[in-house]
């Protein structure tokens, strides 16, 4: 594949991964209809956008740590535990990266979500360590995502975890 092509196809998959794979914004309406996604397109994307991250980080993720996905079923404001099927996905993948090379890394990849529609909420460098942990929450599609410095040494992290959706045929339990 030539690099003018291979730059046009990753400036297209960026564009929908950071405008989050079509998923709806939610409100204060605990009986607004959710969004609808199935367990195996959440995790896609989710593999997706987290595979994004590192690239942007100019990183490769490894298979050591493995990759982490973890399913949970969504709670309400009062504490409410649906039986209707809802789940969020937190996916997270690692990447091995020498320590003093961390805060560059974490800076690429905030530079590219600011510019994607993700608001940073907490950004801190830690030079002495040196280390960076980034949080981050893309307001229109009520995901939060997380770019650090996790043990031991040497690991980047990149996380993703999305909004309660509700499987595809699942009738929306009311509140």
């Amino acid at each position: 594949m030539t690099r003018p092509r291979l730059s046009l196809i990753l400036t297209a998959l960026t564009a929908v991964l950071f405008a989050g794979g079509c998923m709806s914004q939610q409100t204060d309406d605990p009986n607004k209809p959710l969004p609808r996604k199935s367990r195996a397109d959440a995790l896609t994307w989710a593999k997706q956008y987290t595979a994004t991250m590192a690239h942007y980080a100019q990183v490769q993720s490894a298979d050591d740590p493995a990759p982490r996905e973890s399913f949970e079923r969504c709670v309400g404001r009062n504490d409410e535990v649906p039986e209707d099927g809802r789940f969020t996905l937190t996916y997270t993948r690692y990447a091995h990266l020498p320590q003093d090379r961390h805060i560059e890394a974490v800076r690429k990849v905030r530079r590219a979500l600011e510019q994607h529609g993700v608001r940073v909420t907490s950004y801190e460098e830690r030079p002495q360590r040196p280390e960076a942990v980034l949080y981050g929450f893309h307001d229109h599609d009520r995901f939060s995502l997380i770019a650090d410095s996790v043990k031991p040494p040497n690991l980047l992290r990149f996380s993703v975890t999305t909004p309660c959706f509700l499987p595809p045929g699942a009738e929306q339990q009311r509140f």
